[in-house]
């Protein structure tokens, strides 16, 4: 088991409200515990004070080959192949990234 980390974010209420909810998405950071975003620690006028525990996860363990399939507006699929990936979803935003191998792209 891995020793557990503690991050503490201070600042605008909904800065520090976006952040750890983008936090607790990313891949790397298996949170474990967390204080409820709605009720956080005022600090004053509109700056909270947050935490989370969380496991912090080395990239060489988490990357791994992928294959991505988009279906085209048509009804094309266009696929391609990671040798080496990961997928970050922010809100409504995925973010698909790693290491091509040659042919990106086959019908």
């Amino acid at each position: 088991m891995r020793e557990m980390l503690r991050l503490r974010v201070e600042g605008p209420a909904q800065q520090v409200k976006s952040f750890m909810k983008d936090f607790g998405n990313h891949p790397q950071f298996d949170v474990k515990a967390a204080s409820n975003l709605d009720q956080n620690d005022y600090v004053e006028n509109d700056v909270i004070s947050s935490f989370c525990l969380f496991e912090y996860r080395p990239l060489k363990e988490i990357i791994q080959p992928i294959s991505v399939t988009f279906v085209t507006p048509d009804g094309k699929d266009l696929s391609f192949s990671l040798l080496r990936g990961k997928v970050i979803r922010m809100g409504d935003v995925v973010f698909i990234m790693g290491k091509a191998n040659a042919g990106l792209l086959r019908r």
